[in-house]
């Protein structure tokens, strides 16, 4: 079965959903992530955006979580095990 995102458009959406996450419309970058998502769930950047989002709303359970779930589709991901290694200290403070 042919793949119906390309990996120059899933790169070209990944791009776009971290410029919406730099712009801070969590909205249109979780759209944007769960799109990828669906389309490429074996990628990591789905799972680092969704993860971002909420790092940066402080939602550090749910950050922890996008990336202990893309930990499952991806687990040699660097970014991701940083990503739950940060959710996770900074939710022990908090």
């Amino acid at each position: 079965m042919p793949t119906l995102l390309s990996s120059d458009l899933a790169r070209s959406l990944a791009e776009a959903g971290f410029l919406a996450l730099d712009q801070g419309d969590w909205s249109r970058a979780r759209h944007i992530f769960f799109v990828l998502m669906a389309f490429r769930r074996e990628s990591e950047f789905p799972y680092v955006g969704m993860s971002m989002v909420e790092l940066l709303q402080l939602r550090w359970d749910a950050a922890r979580c996008w990336a202990l779930l893309g930990l499952d589709q991806v687990p040699g991901s660097r970014a991701l095990a940083d990503l739950r290694e940060m959710a996770a200290q900074r939710g022990v403070s908090s």
